[in-house]
């Protein structure tokens, strides 16, 4: 057994550098405070479900259950980041394995390796944040891997159900996985013209499996309508807000998004015998991964880790053709990615700087900065969430909820405390048209604890009408007023 380890280490050195580089990464995040809104959000699920919530009935966010579910298992953030970690650790041996059969040059591997690497592990796009997308690519990464695996092997064609089966949990961790999807089959079914094949059936077979089961298992715990409604419905109404006011879906961003797709898998159709298979299943993976980074137009980061895999492989293919240059694929691929930079530009995504982020841990792990102040880099509001949770520690029971008009999750999370009613932000509240349904719930529960966030700018006038009849300001910390209820009506 050990001379099998010894001779796996010695043929994968390189690989196995990488990963500790990964794992070197990483390490800061092992030791974040809760600093980040959608992690904690997704803890806040994760707790309700171990406190006995069902998820869309009880406690609700806009995502397919699977990252609720794995924050459930981690139960904190650093937890969660270990996940991540290790999530991604098998991520980066599945695009080695995937570049290998894709690039001839060793050294194209290991560069495309080591670029996913650390795309997907640095603050840069968020690749440190638990956030769907890092989740989500690798069981897409998996599926794409085997499909290449089957295609060669004509005989394995059950293989094809545990392709959809990959896609499938991928798009239970996040929806746009959907629309990688739909290229790859693309490309399996007409791009390679095996469009009346049993293989298709057994690709949608494998995909709707997981998901009919979980619309089963939330129908049955009486959630099935909730669910389906925010997973998939409810989704789309959600993302079209940042949009601002209500366009005829002609004029919408997302109907104009649409049609340069169809141009882009068109075009890469019609040019499929000098791409090639490999070149092309890239391509359209490639458009399927930026359409669904696209989908909402909203500018966060992490959206562009879903581009990353295929991102980072048509390049590598670019680069390390061969001898001979195709200048069609260099065309094509240089079209494809300068998209992605208009895309970027024009949705002006932001981005993080990461070597501040290193700079402030290695001072903290050194001992030149103390916790506050690490933790402060962060922003002044984590000093001020873990100030509100020790308060709310001190003065409620663990059974007790508390309430937060805000956007501070974390304040539920650090105080090991459910929210009164479904939703744990502001936000959802405003954009799931709840403010009746959260009133109710804050009249028939009556908790003790309501902090109002002064930095909160959208109104819930309800909510003032309740606190001035039956609460009183008794502590602010920072931007947190505290109210504690002083009235039994």
């Amino acid at each position: 057994m050990w001379q099998r380890i010894k001779k796996f280490i010695e043929k994968n050195e390189v690989l196995i550098l990488i990963l500790l580089v990964v794992v070197v990464m990483r390490i800061p995040g092992l030791f974040e405070p809760n600093r980040y809104a959608d992690e904690d959000i997704y803890l806040a699920l994760g707790q309700g479900l171990r406190k006995g919530l069902v998820f869309y009935r009880d406690i609700h966010d806009n995502k397919p259950p699977l990252l609720y579910l794995t924050a459930a298992l981690a139960g904190n953030v650093m937890w969660f980041r270990f996940i991540l970690m290790a999530w991604n650790l098998v991520n980066v041996v599945l695009i080695w394995k995937l570049a290998e059969k894709l690039i001839k040059s060793k050294l194209g591997v290991v560069l495309v390796t080591v670029l996913f690497a650390v795309l997907s592990s640095i603050p840069l796009i968020e690749g440190n944040i638990a956030n769907g997308e890092v989740f989500m690519i690798m069981p897409t990464v998996a599926g794409v891997l085997l499909l290449l695996q089957l295609v060669k092997k004509k005989s394995y064609w059950k293989g094809y159900f545990w392709v959809g089966i990959l896609f499938s949990v991928s798009f239970l961790f996040k929806v746009p996985a959907l629309f990688e999807l739909l290229t790859v089959m693309f490309w399996l079914f007409v791009y390679r013209r095996k469009v009346f094949n049993k293989r298709v059936w057994l690709v949608v077979i494998g995909f709707l499996i997981p998901v009919l089961l979980s619309i089963g298992y939330y129908w049955a715990m009486g959630a099935g309508e909730a669910y389906v409604r925010s997973a998939l419905g409810q989704n789309m109404g959600y993302l079209s807000s940042w949009e601002g006011e209500s366009k005829p879906f002609y004029e919408s961003g997302l109907f104009i998004r649409g049609i340069i797709v169809i141009i882009s898998v068109g075009v890469i159709w019609l040019l499929r015998q000098r791409l090639g298979v490999g070149f092309g299943l890239v391509a359209l993976w490639f458009v399927g991964a930026l359409f669904g980074a696209m989908l909402s137009g909203r500018p966060y980061p992490h959206y562009l880790i879903e581009i990353v895999p295929a991102g980072v492989l048509l390049l590598g293919m670019m680069i390390f053709e061969g001898k001979k240059r195709d200048w069609v694929k260099l065309i094509v691929g240089i079209g494809l990615l300068a998209l992605t930079l208009w895309s970027v530009i024009a949705y002006k995504f932001w981005y993080y700087k990461s070597l501040p982020y290193y700079e402030n841990f290695i001072s903290y792990a050194m001992g030149k900065k103390g916790e506050e102040e690490y933790r402060r880099f962060f922003g002044d509001g984590v000093i001020r969430n873990y100030q509100v949770a020790e308060y709310i520690l001190e003065m409620t029971d663990l059974d007790e909820k508390i309430f937060v008009w805000g956007t501070e999750p974390a304040i539920y999370v650090l105080s090991n405390r459910l929210p009164v009613g479904k939703y744990t932000v502001a936000y959802h509240i405003l954009d799931f048209n709840a403010s009746e349904e959260t009133i109710d719930a804050l009249l028939r529960e009556k908790p003790r604890i309501i902090i109002k966030m002064a930095n909160e700018k959208s109104v819930f006038d309800q909510l003032n009408g309740i606190l001035v009849s039956n609460y009183a300001l008794v502590k602010v910390i920072d931007e947190a007023n505290i109210y504690l209820r002083y009235v039994d009506r």
